[in-house]
């Protein structure tokens, strides 16, 4: 393992925390993922207004760092992140609706819009029930169903590149199959959804339907971070896995869900060598036997 670097200074440090922020050095990134995996960051970051975060874009931007919702989508290495990773709160899971708009910060719960959705009679986000996570990380990877997702409902989308805002309007903004074009460098901050009334009022039974079956199939009893695979055109990736006799198949502490195989999960010990491990196997049968090559939907983060 990498001896840990320190790459925020003193002055930075206690510059940080006067504007409002939590520094945190050597924080254990288990506690950060939903997978319970991974090592140390360097640093961990909350920084809980607009006036922190510029700050902190304009004097960190020499470092490797990224942006870390719940933590509900993402490998960690058993080794950390050689860098910082930043988390927003505060003020960034602030939620407002008027009328048929929702404004949501990127550190607000995704289930909490939809609730709020629910409350004023709004349809739309019904795709997402039952998903883990925060809105900036929901819409960067565009979560919901296969054929429905959240970005269709998205109006505009504020971010910060190389320390300065701008607004992405919807035509600036392509949403397909769990992608966006949202660049990697952009620090997503606030969503603009623009949703309709609910006239039929059915959107409550169509979330209480999503919830339902994500329950039945899933394995929310154990570690886990959501589907592992996307879905290639025309094919379940749960199907071709159990096609290939690899539910229930475990290499040390991760195992491939016999629930649904599209799901590896922690049973108390994995790492992530274990999980990647399984990854790669799934890869390999699946193309062996159907010639389909996969990609990972869990975002797998490197320690350097």
């Amino acid at each position: 393992m990498e001896k840990r670097r320190r790459v925020i200074n003193a002055d930075l440090v206690k510059e940080l925390s006067f504007l409002g922020c939590k520094v945190l050095e050597g924080a254990p990134l288990y506690k950060y993922s939903s997978f319970k995996i991974g090592g140390n960051a360097d640093f961990l970051l909350e920084i809980p207004n607009e006036k922190a975060l510029l700050f902190c874009l304009e004097n960190i931007s020499t470092y490797r760092y990224m942006i870390l919702g719940d933590g509900t989508n993402v490998l960690f290495s058993d080794n950390g992140y050689r860098g910082i990773i930043i988390r927003l709160i505060g003020e960034f899971r602030n939620i407002k609706t008027l009328q048929e708009v929702i404004v949501a910060g990127a550190g607000a719960s995704l289930q909490q819009v939809l609730n709020n959705a629910l409350k004023n009679n709004l349809v739309g986000l019904e795709s997402v029930a039952g998903i883990p996570g925060t809105v900036g990380a929901a819409v960067y990877g565009n979560v919901g169903k296969r054929d429905e997702w959240i970005g269709t409902f998205v109006d505009n989308i504020e971010v910060y590149k190389d320390a300065k805002k701008k607004c992405l309007s919807k035509d600036q903004i392509s949403f397909s199959y769990r992608k966006s074009n949202l660049e990697e460098e952009y620090v997503i901050t606030k969503v603009k959804f623009l949703l309709k009334k609910d006239t039929k009022n059915d959107s409550l039974n169509m979330v209480n339907e999503n919830i339902h079956n994500r329950v039945l199939i899933q394995p929310l009893d154990m570690p886990n971070a959501g589907s592992i695979f996307k879905n290639p055109t025309g094919y379940s990736v749960g199907k071709l896995i159990e096609e290939s006799n690899l539910k229930g198949f475990q290499i040390g502490g991760a195992k491939i869900s016999n629930k649904h195989g599209n799901f590896i999960v922690n049973t108390g010990q994995a790492t992530s060598k274990d999980v990647l491990a399984l990854i790669n196997l799934i890869k390999e049968k699946i193309k062996l036997k159907f010639n389909i090559t996969l990609e990972t939907e869990v975002k797998i983060i490197n320690d350097k």
